[in-house]
């Protein structure tokens, strides 16, 4: 049965171009910091820091702890300098990566679909951002007055896609069996990884990445559109099922 959604948030629900959205991102850090650090030593350890943040499989330090615990040694800046200038970035700069994406209302309509219906919407998109930028990337895609049962963030989770870890860690957080929920996202490698924990999975082709060149195994597939039309109907289906199966 179908008791809570997870939508991936970059390409699905806030539709954009990854590499342009990287770049820019990236241009705008780096010369917010250019005055207590060399950009790009910094951008180069930023990426290199990410990596590591990503791989990590520590249970035991949030992916927050894990990012910094690698970049601040290595940059050669002290932290009671640096991290004033960063959190002052997301607070004031950050929008102006905004160009580079494009709200869609068909967001919005899968959303309030799933809401309607009682279920459990989460946001889960990779946690390699602090939840300030995350906040305003959901406002951006049009659905920042939902009221999400979680958010993945880099402060409060510990794993990465595609790890089942990270999956694993969202169930356990909203309380839902793996089987009870459904992950829509538009990463056949991040986001179907989801099933192999037994979630369902929905892949969003709008802004389909596949960097391996995998074989898309989703249980359902289709644009933003199509998506917001048919997902009330999924989730009674799916749910239907199981309680003709009991």
């Amino acid at each position: 049965m179908i008791k809570s959604v997870l939508f991936d948030l970059d390409g699905t629900l806030l539709p954009l171009n990854q590499d342009e959205f990287l770049r820019e991102y990236l241009n705008h850090l780096g010369a917010r910091v250019a005055n207590v650090a060399d950009p790009k030593k910094f951008i180069s350890q930023l990426l290199a820091s990410t990596e590591v943040m990503i791989k990590s499989r520590d249970k035991s330090k949030t992916n927050q702890q894990v990012f910094f615990d690698d970049f601040l040694p290595n940059i050669g800046v002290a932290p009671d300098i640096l991290m004033p200038v960063i959190d002052n970035f997301y607070e004031t700069d950050f929008v102006l990566v905004k160009p580079t994406t494009k709200s869609n209302a068909d967001a919005r309509r899968a959303v309030m679909a799933v809401a309607e219906l009682g279920i459990d919407v989460v946001v889960a998109t990779n946690p390699i951002f602090p939840i300030s930028a995350i906040r305003q990337r959901i406002d951006w895609a049009g659905v920042g007055d939902v009221k999400f049962t979680f958010v993945t963030c880099y402060e409060e989770c510990h794993f990465c896609k595609p790890h089942p870890e990270y999956y694993l860690e969202i169930a356990e957080r909203i309380g839902r069996k793996p089987e009870d929920c459904l992950m829509v996202g538009n990463d056949v490698i991040e986001d179907l990884a989801a099933a192999r924990i037994g979630m369902k999975t929905y892949l969003v082709t709008d802004c389909l990445l596949n960097s391996q060149e995998a074989e898309a195994k989703a249980d359902y597939q289709g644009t933003l559109a199509e998506l917001a039309a048919t997902i009330a109907g999924i989730i009674r289906t799916e749910n239907g099922r199981i309680k003709d199966n009991e």
